[in-house]
């Protein structure tokens, strides 16, 4: 691909100018955002909560222990109310969005040593909100959730863990998020033959040896991205295949360290950090312009991108493997500095014939090349469009049938029929474009003014009207039907078999933010009262 020097000047400074006017924009946004909504609003409510005196009754029962989890706890205690229940699965409270907004508004970290931090350095970011807030003693670790049960004569949840222990609760929280349950193709076979180590991205093993091994990495999303030049920097392998179905849009990251002046100006003037984090949420956030509404700024991200590939990859046949066939944005854009240099090391094949079969020590593809491995790495996704967990309301109804023909919650949050039940990052409020920890937040505040509105009001038990949610989420979905992830010629994991996005949200995060701002209780119905 040849582009004159003059044209790719223009591109670059109609970058940044878009960029720039989209932070002014932004910049307009906050500062109106904060005059009307934190100056002038209402102090945080006090109130008495009505709990059961039975000790296996809990308030609330939170599933999951992360940012969502987490974040529920602590405006749990903030609102005084300590008697709730974190069941979490791992034994510990566990990138490529940048740190300053990958964390809580209320909790920002002046200490983030790069742009874009590490996965280690964001479970400590989370270890340390633990504490600090006092959540620990509220979680129970390696404890996984097998089913849910709605009781009707009591009007409460009833959880059931893996050691068989049952915990009552009034309400339900879902904070096991998109992202959770680690996906497996269905279409190989040999799977359980296969003798040498495996593990999936998702639930990555440690103990794996990598020195000197023929690693098979399944997968080029956004985990692989990130782990596949890792290995090839960290250990001395052998040889690396990498095995791809479809060539994703990669794009530079501007990562960098922080100065040791940085932390500090944070540390002593937080405000600089928060203006930085605005900033960055606003460019992000301008994306949705292209995406969404496909405005044609779009295509001078595109142009800039093709024209970066075009310069790290100069073999034309690589190109050909490399080169994304959809449009840009239609699945999600990953950012990597050492992708494409990676993958052109003379120990490392791109390898785009699907694989057929997978023998003891060897992966077979349908073109019947045999190539022999020693470990597999699963970079194969999550399943994002099934019941995580077994969930049974009103009458015993099953969420699983509920959801049968497509996934979809009110406001991705609460699900008719199912009582005193939020989730927190459900059905389309997922992001492609800017960190979810702003869904995150605005969901919780949601769901504290409900919780503070049935408390206030003498309601025991509550659940969206059927008609609503059903016309909300077709709303969403005609929304959708125009973005690039619909028309951008390709099937992502954002769609589910029928081809119904039922992960994304479908415009910025601050109307949605904007749309839970207050608790609408006309769309619910009252099903008992205290």
């Amino acid at each position: 691909m040849s582009m004159s020097k003059w044209k790719l000047q223009v591109l670059v400074v109609l970058s940044y100018l878009t960029w720039t006017i989209s932070i002014i924009i932004g910049l307009i946004g906050y500062i109106l955002h904060w005059f009307i909504f934190d100056l002038f609003s209402r102090k945080k409510p006090k109130c008495k909560w009505t709990i059961s005196d039975s000790e296996d009754e809990y308030y609330a029962i939170i599933i999951g222990a992360r940012f969502s989890g987490l974040g529920m706890g602590i405006k749990l205690k903030e609102m005084n109310m300590n008697k709730f229940l974190i069941l979490e699965r791992h034994s510990h409270v566990g990138v490529d969005i940048p740190s300053n907004l990958y964390s809580y508004s209320f909790e920002i970290n002046p200490q983030w040593s790069h742009q874009y931090s590490r996965q280690n350095e964001l479970a400590e970011y989370l270890e340390a909100c633990t504490d600090k807030y006092h959540i620990r003693s509220h979680i129970q670790f390696n404890t996984t959730v097998i089913q849910c049960n709605w009781i009707d004569e009591r009007q409460l949840w009833q959880v059931t863990t893996n050691d068989k222990k049952l915990y009552y609760g009034r309400y339900l929280i879902g904070a096991y998020g998109l992202l959770s349950n680690a996906s497996y193709p269905k279409d190989i076979e040999g799977l359980e033959s296969f003798q040498g180590e495996m593990c999936h991205t998702a639930e990555w093993n440690d103990k794996i040896n990598f020195q000197g091994k023929r690693i098979a990495v399944i997968g080029t999303g956004s985990s692989a991205i990130q782990c596949i030049p890792e290995l090839h920097k960290n250990y001395n392998i052998s040889h690396l295949y990498v095995f791809q179905r479809t060539p994703p849009w990669v794009t530079y990251s501007k990562n960098r360290t922080l100065t040791q002046l940085e932390k500090k100006l944070f540390t002593f003037i937080p405000c600089i950090q928060k203006f930085l984090r605005a900033c960055t949420y606003w460019r992000l956030e301008s994306t949705v312009l292209s995406f969404v509404y496909r405005l044609p700024i779009r295509f001078i991200a595109q142009k800039l991108v093709r024209y970066l590939f075009f310069y790290q990859v100069k073999d034309p046949m690589l190109r050909e493997k490399l080169m994304p066939k959809s449009d840009f944005g239609c699945k999600r854009i990953l950012l990597s500095n050492d992708w494409y240099s990676t993958i052109q090391q003379s120990n490392v094949n791109l390898i785009t014939n699907r694989i057929k079969q997978i023998k003891s020590n060897s992966i077979v593809t349908y073109d019947g090349n045999e190539y022999e491995i020693d470990i597999i790495i699963w970079a194969t996704g999550y399943n994002v469009h099934s019941v995580h967990i077994p969930m049974f309301g009103i009458q015993s109804q099953s969420l699983e049938k509920q959801w049968s023909q497509t996934v979809q919650a009110y406001r991705g949050i609460t699900v008719p029929n199912f009582p005193n039940m939020f989730l927190l990052l459900g059905p389309n409020t997922g992001l492609g474009h800017n960190s979810v920890v702003v869904m995150i937040e605005a969901q919780l505040k949601y769901i504290m003014e409900a919780l503070i509105y049935m408390q206030e009001n003498g309601i025991r038990a509550m659940t969206v009207k059927e008609n609503i949610a059903n016309k909300f989420n077709k709303e969403i979905q005609l929304k959708l039907k125009k973005s690039v992830c619909q028309v951008g010629g390709c099937h992502s994991w954002y769609q589910d078999s029928k081809g119904n996005n039922t992960t994304i949200w479908p415009g910025f995060t601050w109307t949605y933010d904007l749309l839970l701002r207050n608790f609408d209780y006309q769309n619910y119905d009252m099903i008992s009262t205290i």
